[in-house]
């Protein structure tokens, strides 16, 4: 569970409760007067989205494979897509205005923002529908759970697998050329930096090259947080410890992660500018051959690898399988198998809102999920012994870009998900259906998945604030260790924290 960076009042939320309702209220006769024509009629639902652009380009509405899922579904889209880089930020400005889309993607059901609206009536509470709709009543029941707010459901999560969320990728060609395994401990990963930074991997004959690269997230470690989870042997922000759900971050385990960090950025193996780049610019330093290790989901390995393999025909993006924690225990961190997910704003009439929960049944089906994912069977891609392959037509109408973007509205669950990306040799696709299955057997729920307290919702974006402020300053040298000790104590004792510490551990008991 993530903390967030921005506080937004109870007056606020209040506030934007209220705007919603006079709107609701005052569309109410409207929508009585409609509700059997919109029932009855065979004309395309009009439905406004708002979600994430993951690729280069946002999808054009004359797009033929966003017109052929508009036909299936029996929906016109009017779609805001929004930067990854600027989501976070643009999401918080328009669910604080109160004019929100028909379906609008929240990246983090447990924001406090979020929560606050949800609680407060401003989202619908799709609970009692969801068994009337096939496909999304037979999505596994742990995705509709990890995705609950205080027990009931106020959006259709985005599915994802259970494995494949977490993990770091390597460039398995510069080992093989320099010589090394791949690292299975903290101390290894580190030697592999240090070569991949000073031994030219890339063998052009420059110092040009560098261990790892990433970006900070506003609310945490980002693209780095997979150090911190291998030493603290611990899935996200919160920790179990001595029967208390505690904030990873101030346990002993933390300050290794961070002397790791600090001797990374020290030594110039960690990209200097780690603090302030951006998602896209750490991504295009690891495709350009740059850098030589990225903290990644399993997914994009193909993404990378095909990029890479541009400048070099050997390239080769490893996922790792898994990383050894201090004490010796195979480490991947397991997934809540949902990714955000779609709220419809109470301003949006009952027979409207039905007819949303209708388009996302359709879209989440396999029919319209691939077509998301792979293009037009026979035109975009092949299937032979059924694997999908993409043909040479997929790159010219940039179908992986497409699918990118696609992929934000219209991923099913699938335990495999994350082995596939669009054009991916099915030597590639095996690898990581491999990886998937051995993470399986050891890899690490989040213990505090959808646990709540109040205290957090409002008071802990600041202390998250303090804290990630901390870190990126011991980080640099700014800060001493000794600093960071002293602050850990202080911030234990703080009574805020205690009380947060408090509320949540009841929760986890409760739940």
């Amino acid at each position: 569970m993530n903390t967030n960076k921005h506080v937004f009042t109870k007056s606020t939320v209040i506030g934007v409760i209220a705007a919603l309702t006079l709107t609701a209220c005052s569309s109410g006769q409207e929508a009585t007067t409609d509700k059997k024509s919109e029932a009855t009629s065979n004309e395309p639902v009009k439905i406004s989205m708002f979600t994430n652009q993951q690729g280069a380009q946002a999808v054009d509405p004359s797009n033929p494979i966003l017109q052929e899922i508009e036909k299936k579904t029996n929906a016109k889209l009017n779609i805001t897509w929004v930067p990854v880089n600027t989501y976070s930020e643009k999401t918080k400005v328009m669910l604080a205005s109160g004019d929100l889309s028909d379906l609008t993607l929240v990246m983090n059901v447990f924001d406090s923002q979020v929560v606050q609206m949800a609680t407060s009536g401003a989202f619908w509470d799709i609970t009692p529908y969801i068994k009337d709709y096939k496909t999304l009543s037979a999505m596994p029941a742990v995705v509709w759970d990890n995705a609950k707010i205080k027990g009931k459901n106020y959006g259709i999560p985005r599915p994802r697998p259970l494995e494949g969320s977490w993990g770091v990728h390597v460039r398995k060609d510069w080992l093989d050329k320099l010589g090394m395994k791949v690292p299975e401990t903290m101390d290894e990963m580190y030697a592999v930096l240090k070569a991949f930074t000073e031994k030219d991997p890339d063998g052009n004959g420059k110092a040009d090259t560098i261990g790892i690269t990433g970006q900070v997230d506003a609310d945490g470690m980002g693209l780095y947080g997979w150090i911190e989870d291998v030493f603290n042997n611990n899935n996200g922000y919160w920790k179990l410890s001595n029967n208390q759900i505690t904030i990873a971050s101030l346990e002993p385990s933390e300050r290794k992660a961070l002397e790791w960090l600090k001797k990374a950025y020290d030594e110039k193996v960690l990209t200097q500018d780690f603090a302030v780049i951006k998602n896209s610019q750490a991504r295009e330093q690891y495709m350009g051959g740059k850098a030589g290790v990225l903290g990644s989901a399993l997914n994009p390995q193909w993404l990378y690898t095909d990029a890479m393999r541009k400048i070099d025909p050997k390239a080769d993006s490893l996922p790792l399988t898994y990383l050894m924690t201090p004490d010796g225990n195979k480490f991947a961190a397991q997934d809540s198998g949902n990714f955000g997910m779609y709220v419809i704003p109470k301003t949006v009439p009952e027979a409207k809102m039905k007819q949303l929960l209708s388009f996302m049944d359709k879209i989440l089906s396999d029919d319209v999920a691939d077509l998301a994912a792979y293009g037009i069977l026979d035109k975009h891609y092949t299937i032979k012994d059924g694997f999908k392959q993409a043909t040479e037509q997929a790159k010219v109408d940039n179908i992986p870009d497409v699918s990118n973007n696609l992929l934000q509205i219209a991923q099913k669950y699938d335990k495999y998900t994350r082995a596939y990306y669009n054009g991916i040799p099915k030597e590639f696709y095996d690898r990581s259906k491999k990886i998937i299955d051995d993470r399986g057997a050891f890899s690490k729920p989040n213990v505090a998945y959808g646990l709540i307290s109040q205290t957090n919702l409002t008071s802990g974006p600041e202390l998250n604030k303090k804290i990630l402020d901390m870190k990126i300053k011991v980080i640099m040298g700014k800060e001493s260790l000794a600093a960071w000790d002293e602050f850990v104590v202080k911030t234990k004792a703080d009574p805020t924290y205690q009380k947060i510490v408090q509320e949540m551990t009841e929760a986890y008991k409760n739940k």
